[in-house]
This record gives C-alpha cells, structure tokens and sequence, in this order.
C-alpha cells in the first residue's frame, strides 16, 4: 500500500528512411508517452492530488525535451480495469515502429505479498468506482505487443518487484529482462514509497510523490537537468537513476539495466538556458555514512532566489520513517524567516536519543513559495555503530547469463548499519569489479538486514567478464577494525540457465 506522510509545512505554518547514394541509415525514433494516475480507490486510500500533480509535472517536463514527443498522452483516475488499460496502452502506443520509444509512466498504490512470487507484484487500477490489480506478468504481456523501445516508469509501492530487484529471497522470475525494456521503479520490492500532501487537499499544488518530484528536478529545466553531471544535454538512463538515488533518500529506487549509461532519458540544449529556476541547487554533505555519537551533521548548498526554507528530520525506527516525531528546522538567516541567494554551509544536531545509537535518518529540503511547498532535495545518513563487532553475509544467485541481460542479485547482509565495499572476484581471486565502495547502507526492509546490490556481468573496463566460476566480497570497517566475508562461488555462463 502506498504511504501517506502530511507535509511538515502543514504543521508549520497551520505537483526509417533511406539517404539517396548512401546505404540505409538508421531512422529517428518517434518518441510517444502514457502518464497515468490513480488518486481516487475503493479499498485503498484516497491519494488525490498526488498522482495528478505527477502525471501534470511529468508531462511538463517530457514537453520540453528537444527530441520532441509526437504525442503525451495523461490519464487521471480515469482507469479501472485491466481491459481498459490494455485498450488505452494500444489506442496510445500500439502505432510505435522498431525503432520508435515509448514511455509508460503509472503512479498509484502498489502492492506486493513478501514471499509470493514477484510476478504477482501489482499496481492498483481505480477510477475511484472499479479497481483491479494490473500484476507485473500482465503488464510486460501488454507491453510486449508494443514494437520498439519501452520505457517503463513505475512510481509505487513495492514496484521493485516487477524487475525482481529489492526482494528478500531475490526473485522467482525476472521480467523485462530484454534489450527493448528500460524500467525505473520508485522503490525495492519490499519497500514502501512515499509521497506528501498538504493540509489543504484540494490545492492544486498540494501533494506529490516524492520520487516523482525528484525525478522531474533530474530530468527537467524546472530541476536545472540536475542528473547531467557532464552538461552534454543528454541525461542517460544511469544518469537519472544516480541523480535519484542520491536525493530520493525515503526508498531505494531501482532501475533496468543497472548501468545503461548510453540510453538517453532526456534531451535538452544546454546554450539555451537561462537563469536556474530551482530555489535550492547543488546540495553537497561533508559526509553520509556518520557514527554513532556523531551528534551533527555538516551540509552545503546554493539559494538561486530569498526563499522561505525548512528543514525536515526523520530517522528510522521499528522498520519504518518515523514522519510523525519528524524534526523541524527553519532557517532563520534572516528575520523575516528567508535565505538570501548564495552559497551556504550549515550543521545540524541530530537527536538520536541515545550516544550509541546507531540506523538511520533522512535530511528533506523544502522551500515554502507562494504559499506552495516544494521539496528541493533529501539525503540519507546511515549511522553506524561507534564501535564492532559486525556479523556480515553474502548471497548470490547461484548462476546468471549477463549476454541474455540478466544481472546478478548481490544480498549484502549486516546486523548494524555500515558502509560497504562489494567486489567482484574470478577464481584466481583477482579483482573483477569493484560494485561498490565505502557506500552507506539503506534500509530497504529485506529479512534478514541487507543492501541489494546487482552485477551485469561487466568488468571494470566495461567488457563482458569471460564465463566461468566467481565470487563477491563484501566489507566494512569500524573504529579501524576491517570486517569481511565472501560468497560461495556463482557461475557467469553464456547460457541463459
């Protein structure tokens, strides 16, 4: 089920053709899009207006994009049923060409049961009368009808499930596993996502999903294309999924391929812009991964405009973002309760409530304009222990066929959080690939505690590592003692298993 949090500004202050004499080349892809939003439900909660306030910014920002979108296409709690929405996949998409791209977006509520197979995964259709369940095999069977490129873009409760990805037991079944699907999922399979909505529920800038805000800031000029780390105008797929999984610090997104650094999400001229339209940019932290005890934190960022901004604290508890005990922080820097445009630096007293206490909390940036609030970014911040030991484990899938497009699940399991380093080894027990460096831990709910990493089989210089017999190393360290451990050996094999 998707999950409610009430703003905190709420409670403060009381959205192919042919070159003649050449040989045939390839055609330019027309470029198609479906944004559908569920707010209203029969048994589930009522969202409105987050999914509308999605579908509309989205929308905004792929009209921008200078490849051009032959046709965008929203739908807000206008379908509920499977039938339907296969109708409207068809009436939308069903013209794509091979070498056309068409991008589905949905955001409802998501629902997955831990322990069944993943391709019982669903997102809730409702029209706010009918609802059916829309599971992760029928919507690749519906997809499949499409030629081309899809982009599938799942913004919902355990939408990880659909790709297998962020799953306990790792997964059954791994769908859109094909050279023709790019998906982004909003969180892991067993993890919830987040979106909030301000006191006044009918405003129409009143609610967002948090993934869907950052997405949109990743990609768009509202955002300042700020996943373009190289400022070529064109936001590649890794791009994108980084950007959001450094700001989006509630859930863990998930993403297929994991490293499609040459499929473009986003195009834009990056001569033709002017000044940011983003309030806060460039938020940077002296450090993520603190210990406990550690009782602050030191952060920077850039103000384009005054603006009104809050800070909201949530640490993790019992499994779950405590929203409701949240902390809230103004800053004051000037007396009528604005910031100033420039470079700032702050720090923060964290209240864990206890010197040795260690998990995790999450930073939220939000601006208050207009009356309007505006989440401007989040970091997470994995407290860990002050001092060892740390119990740590490794499990692999036993056999994976990285040229089919299959990736390998990497559990990382710990009983503190901690920074991790995973690597990937051959028999010889030389250095593959490093998948991970002294990267903090996330809560991503899986039993037992563990970060979900994943391989495609490539090595540090980006070439397919030869098949035969390997294993991953996972790491850490605290108070300068080193704690390691390492997988049974898995099989990389040509062969789809």
């Amino acid at each position: 089920m998707r999950r409610l949090v009430q703003c905190l500004l709420a409670m403060l202050l009381c959205a192919l053709p042919l070159a003649l004499g050449h040989a045939s080349e390839t055609p330019e892809p027309t470029l198609r899009a479906l944004l559908i939003g569920c707010d209203y439900f029969v048994e589930q909660e009522n969202t409105y207006p987050a999914a509308e306030n999605n579908i509309r910014r989205l929308a905004e920002t792929l009209m921008a994009d200078t490849r051009g979108y032959a046709l965008i296409r929203t739908s807000a709690s206008a379908i509920g049923s499977v039938a339907q929405f296969q109708d409207v996949v068809q009436g939308t998409l069903g013209d794509a060409k091979e070498s056309d791209i068409s991008l589905l977006y949905i955001s409802t509520h998501g629902v997955f049961d831990e322990g069944s197979s993943n391709t019982a995964a669903s997102l809730i259709l409702s029209d706010g009368t009918r609802e059916e369940c829309l599971n992760a095999l029928t919507l690749q069977e519906i997809l499949d009808q499409i030629p081309g490129q899809k982009v599938v873009i799942l913004d919902g409760c355990n939408s990880g499930a659909f790709i297998g990805k962020g799953l306990s037991g790792g997964a059954d079944r791994v769908l859109f596993c094909d050279l023709d699907y790019k998906v982004l999922c909003s969180a892991g399979g067993s993890e919830a996502s987040w979106y909030w909505q301000g006191a006044d529920r009918d405003a129409v800038a009143s609610g967002a999903s948090y993934f869907a805000t950052v997405l949109c800031d990743a990609l768009g000029g509202q955002g300042d294309f700020a996943a373009d780390m190289n400022h070529d105008g064109r936001i590649t797929l890794s791009e994108a999924y980084q950007y959001i999984y450094d700001n989006y610090a509630a859930s863990t997104p998930q993403v297929y391929p994991q490293n499609d650094s040459a499929f473009v999400l986003y195009q834009y001229d990056p001569a033709a812009q002017d000044v940011p339209t983003k309030a806060v940019t460039d938020i940077t932290f002296a450090d993520t991964l603190l210990s406990a005890g550690q009782s602050s934190v030191t952060f920077a960022f850039t103000v384009q405009r005054q603006v009104e901004l809050y800070y909201q604290v949530v640490y993790h508890q019992n499994g779950a973002w405590q929203f409701s005990a949240a902390q809230h922080f103004q800053d004051g820097e000037q007396t009528d309760g604005t910031v100033l445009p420039g470079r700032k630096e702050r720090t923060l007293r964290l209240d864990t409530g206890d010197q040795d206490a260690f998990g995790y909390a999450m930073i939220q940036f939000i601006t208050m304009e207009d009356g309007s609030p505006t989440l401007q970014g989040a970091r997470l911040l994995c407290i860990a222990p002050a001092e060892g030991p740390v119990q740590l484990g490794v499990v692999t899938d036993p056999v994976f066929a990285p040229a089919s497009g299959q990736e390998l699940c990497i559990l990382a399991q710990y009983d503190k959080p901690c920074g991790l380093t995973v690597s990937i080894h051959n028999e010889l027990g030389q250095l593959v690939r490093y998948i991970c460096y002294a990267t903090p831990a996330r809560p991503q709910q899986l039993s037992p505690m563990a970060s979900a990493f994943y391989w495609d089989g490539r090595k540090s210089d980006g070439t397919l590592a030869d098949p035969g017999q390997y294993t991953v190393r996972v790491r850490t360290t605290i108070a300068g003692e080193t704690y390691a451990c390492q997988s049974v050996p898995f099989e990389l094999t040509e062969k789809e298993p």
